[in-house]
This record gives C-alpha cells, structure tokens and sequence, in this order.
C-alpha cells in the first residue's frame, strides 16, 4: 500500500459513495487508476465491504 492507497482509503472513511471520477481528480490519477485500486484493496482484503449507516 503506497500514499495514494491510503488517501483514497482515507477519502472513503469519510464519504465511500463518493464517485470514481470524483476521486481521481482529488488524488490526481486517472479514473482507470482508482477503479483497478479499489479492485486490488478488496481482492486483497484491505477492504472489506461497504456499509450503511443508520442513525439510532
């Protein structure tokens, strides 16, 4: 895991339904790279999953 991982894993614990497009264009990569990252940290089991969160 490199700098971009972990702004991008840092990106998506605060909002993870922002769009692809839009995190590229923050971290500065195209959006093929942000999609095949995402893909390696789930397969590798970085990410676990996505959730939903309700107010109580």
């Amino acid at each position: 895991m490199d700098d971009i991982d972990a702004q991008l894993i840092a990106m998506l614990c605060e909002n993870a339904r922002l769009p692809v497009a839009t995190l590229a264009k923050k971290l500065g990569v195209a959006r093929a790279t942000i999609q095949n990252r995402l893909a390696r940290l789930e397969r590798d089991g970085v990410i676990a999953g996505y959730t939903l969160r309700l107010r109580g």
